[in-house]
């Protein structure tokens, strides 16, 4: 569900939301008043709805920890991944921008894996997912980056 600053920063779209729905601005006093739960069942889905047409534009994921780097390529109905392991517990990932200097500096240091998931109808609860496990949006640049590193160190390509 939304927080609290997100509705707020969405009220014009809740509004319309309401309008599209049926309920007008007595009803919805009324429904908050009366029957919280109605009210509270109606913010779950238009929050399910904003969060749906966000996780839809979504194209680039990645997560970083010290010593593991994942980013994910979203697709119309699957999930590339490409993930980097640090073998070395001095080789520390920091941030997206000093990834590839590190890995072509330290030789031997990491691992290199790939998948790919198909998920169809399910693809924005995945991205949900990723999101409340710490993913954050990326960009294509770090995804053909990384994809080229992939491709050069494995002597294939795997999607």
């Amino acid at each position: 569900m939304l927080t609290e600053e997100e509705l707020k920063a969405l009220s014009d779209d809740f509004t319309q939301f309401l309008v599209v729905q049926g309920i007008d601005d007595d009803t919805w006093r009324k429904m908050n008043l009366e029957d919280k739960e109605k009210a509270v069942r109606v913010v779950e889905v238009f929050s399910d709805t904003v969060l749906f047409k966000v996780y839809s534009k979504i194209q680039y994921m990645s997560y970083i920890s010290d010593h593991i780097f994942s980013i994910f390529k979203i697709n119309k109905a699957s999930i590339d991944l490409i993930l980097i392991k640090s073998t070395d517990p001095t080789l520390i990932f920091t941030d997206e921008a000093s990834l590839y200097g590190l890995l072509n500096s330290n030789p031997g240091a990491w691992e290199l894996y790939s998948s790919s998931k198909e998920l169809g109808e399910k693809l924005t609860d995945e991205v949900h997912k990723l999101t409340t496990q710490g993913c954050e949006v990326s960009s294509i640049e770090i995804w053909e980056e990384l994809y080229q590193f992939h491709k050069k160190a494995s002597k294939k390509a795997s999607f």
